[in-house]
């Protein structure tokens, strides 16, 4: 078992230290730092950054070909671990605990614990993707940031206890928000900036859905398996792609194998809309991008998308808009023109 301690304060001596254990290759671009490794322990990268004064951010993604156990930030500066598994499953636990836990596959957890630091253990021939966001509290070491304290004051009654662990429902939402750090196509400090915005963002998201998971009286993962909301993230891509094709609930029960409750169920969920409202809103939002892209006309464009009728796609089209789809093209043809 390969044993990787990331306990230092100073984010490059992590980085080194996680370099030096597994034996990578570290490269770091305006405060973002990334591993490279392609060896007999493991193939993959693991990258992150220092997010305002006192979080760090760490995206693991490796194919193990040992057994690697990663203990986590020390309890010296008393961090809370946000973690959200992408892929595959990992095994948690408290330091000189017998008693572990398992991440699944699109689960999000919350750890904290005053006197023992955490360990994420990765089997060998695992192919898993995390991520972990610690908030750290240090008690003298610097001042804390004002987001630092609202976080820990929402967990305050538990921390206070000294042991938290959350584990939570699966949540596709977050997957697909990590998935956008990877299509940040800026550099340099652009890219630092927007990656810090993104790791904010993700971390809400998992507070949020830890409240949601508190708050919400009926489960629906008591109705869904991850499977099952895995093939509605599919088809609600398959949509966006195929806009055009005139769907019916039967068709999309037919092709998923999942009943049409359960379908509505999961796109409200996913999507935040019922099943026909999720295909409305997409071809609108492909008939907006062609009205500004394309020559065609708004005809060629309400067929196009999948409408059958042209005056039913210029009233739902003024709702979202505020205008009908012809001024909003004069408006854009118009301006093309000034300029």
């Amino acid at each position: 078992m390969l044993l990787t301690e990331i306990k230092e304060k100073n984010i490059t001596d992590i980085f080194s230290t996680i370099q030096n254990n597994l034996q990578g290759n570290l490269s770091q671009n305006f405060g973002e730092y990334i591993i490279q490794v392609n060896n007999s322990l493991a193939t993959g990268y693991i990258r992150g950054m220092k997010v305002q004064q006192n979080k760090l951010f760490l995206e693991i993604d490796l194919r193990c070909h040992a057994d690697i156990t990663i203990d986590l930030c020390s309890v010296d500066f008393n961090p809370a671990h946000f973690l959200y598994s992408q892929k595959d499953q990992s095994m948690i636990s408290f330091e000189h605990s017998a008693q572990s836990h398992m991440l699944d596959e699109y689960q999000t957890a919350i750890l904290y614990h005053k006197q023992k630091n955490t360990s994420l253990h990765f089997a060998k021939d695992s192919h898993v993707k995390i991520c972990v966001i610690s908030v750290c509290a240090p008690l003298q070491l610097e001042p804390l940031s004002s987001s630092t304290v609202n976080v820990h004051s929402l967990f305050m009654d538990k921390l206070r206890e000294g042991v938290f662990t959350y584990f939570g429902s699966y949540n596709l939402k977050i997957a697909t928000q990590i998935s956008k750090l990877d299509e940040i196509k800026e550099e340099g400090i652009i890219k630092k900036l927007f990656i810090e915005g993104m790791v904010q963002l993700i971390l809400a998201m998992e507070i949020q859905h830890h409240q949601d998971d508190i708050n919400t009286n009926i489960n629906i993962f008591d109705a869904l398996t991850r499977n099952e909301l895995k093939t509605i993230q599919d088809c609600g891509t398959y949509i966006k792609e195929n806009a055009d094709i005139q769907y019916s609930i039967e068709m999309l029960t037919n092709q998923t194998g999942i009943p049409a409750a359960k379908l509505q169920t999961g796109f409200k969920h996913l999507f935040g809309r019922t099943v026909t409202d999720y295909i409305k809103n997409v071809r609108l939002e492909i008939a907006e991008e062609l009205i500004k892209t394309t020559d065609l006309n708004i005809s060629e464009i309400v067929y196009s998308v999948g409408f059958s009728s042209r005056s039913y796609f210029s009233k739902i089209f003024r709702e979202k808009y505020g205008c009908s789809p012809k001024s909003f093209q004069d408006n854009l043809k118009y301006r093309a023109v000034s300029a």
